[in-house]
């Protein structure tokens, strides 16, 4: 198994090389950095529910299908990335995704642990601050060609004000609740230790890490044909017909972190707009907030109906249920807006 420092590079190669060496049947450790700034949208994604391609493409970033799962990651230098390809027919490495997660994300801990902040793993494929609980790398896995891939990078810096600026939203006050998620349940190392490390200080700690789990034999060039290939899958992974293929998924929610999901909704009602901004951890609300332009007696109702949901199962009969308590108040007045309206702006349908 080779290990590729391929530096730096353009034209979207610090995605598309690994695909190309895994369709080829290369193994390996590839480290990278890209020189432009672009967004991978994750295989199951439905690019125009959750990206602003207008505002995109008015930015000039450019937008590409991995073929690996996760969400929507904004990429830029201030990351350095680990992309291993290995055969599927080594037997001596972790092959079940919940068990390769673990087991790679050893050395990545290791990584951040020398270069000054105490991480974790937190399954599904994230990997937080210890101390803070915020994610600091988020991770892939998937089948490509005969190989297994594991891939993810190193966070010496990020833009949280750029990626929430990308990020599709019914309305323009919702992005400011986007990047304060952002900012809260992020971290990287600069902002931990005040210090940005080299992009060889890096690469280096990965292969020194990475080195002590893995069979390596040695470092390589990329193989010319795996160059040739890479492109030619930056032509397919951005064209429109596979940017914006039907996954077959409605994205209601933007997934902040593993266990934070904020999103939005609204409504149109006889009674006026409903709208909704919800944040919940994928199991119960952690925070809520209901508006619009209806009439509504007494104003503070609204309030209480906010509180009593926070810690609700994210469920829509027991959010039923406690809008069905709300509208059975005997002093409210709220007409045009039924149960129905008012649940589904909440939950989301």
């Amino acid at each position: 198994m080779k290990i590729y420092r391929i530096g730096k590079v353009g034209n979207l190669r610090s995605i598309t090389l690994f695909h190309a060496l895994a369709r080829l049947g290369y193994e390996g450790l590839v480290i990278t950095s890209p020189l432009e700034t672009y967004l991978s949208v994750g295989y199951f994604d439905k690019t125009q529910d959750i990206i602003d391609v207008k505002r995109c493409r008015e930015l000039g970033i450019p937008i590409i299908r991995r073929e690996v799962g996760g969400g929507t990651v904004l990429l830029d230098d201030g990351q350095v990335f680990y992309q291993l390809v290995v055969n599927r027919k080594r037997g001596n490495l972790p092959f079940k995704v919940s068990s390769a997660y673990e087991f790679f994300s050893k050395p990545v801990i290791e990584v951040y642990r020398s270069l000054g902040v105490e991480t974790e793993y937190r399954p599904v494929n994230d990997i937080v601050v210890k101390r803070n609980r915020k994610k600091i790398a988020g991770q892939g896995a998937a089948d490509i060609g005969d190989c297994f891939v594991f891939v993810g990078g190193i966070l010496r810096r990020f833009n949280t004000e750029l990626m929430s600026k990308l990020f599709k939203v019914p309305e323009e006050r919702f992005r400011d609740k986007v990047y304060k998620s952002l900012e809260e349940g992020m971290s990287w190392i600069e902002k931990e230790t005040g210090v940005l490390p080299t992009y060889e200080e890096v690469e280096n700690t990965l292969i020194e890490e990475f080195s002590k789990i893995l069979p390596i034999d040695g470092e390589s060039d990329i193989p010319e044909e795996a160059l040739v290939l890479a492109d030619k899958l930056k032509e397919e992974f951005t064209s429109d017909e596979v940017l914006f293929e039907d996954t077959g998924r409605k994205h209601r929610t933007i997934k902040i972190k593993e266990g934070t999901f904020i999103r939005t909704a609204l409504r149109k009602t006889p009674g006026g707009l409903l709208k909704a901004e919800v944040e919940t951890d994928g199991k119960v609300i952690s925070s809520i907030r209901v508006w619009g332009d209806f009439t509504l007696t007494p104003k503070e109702s609204l309030m209480e109906l906010e509180e009593s949901l926070v810690g609700t199962p994210f469920n829509r009969e027991k959010i039923l249920e406690k809008v069905r308590e709300f509208l059975n108040r005997q002093d409210l007045y709220f007409p045009g807006v039924n149960e129905e309206d008012l649940t589904d702006v909440i939950y989301g349908d």
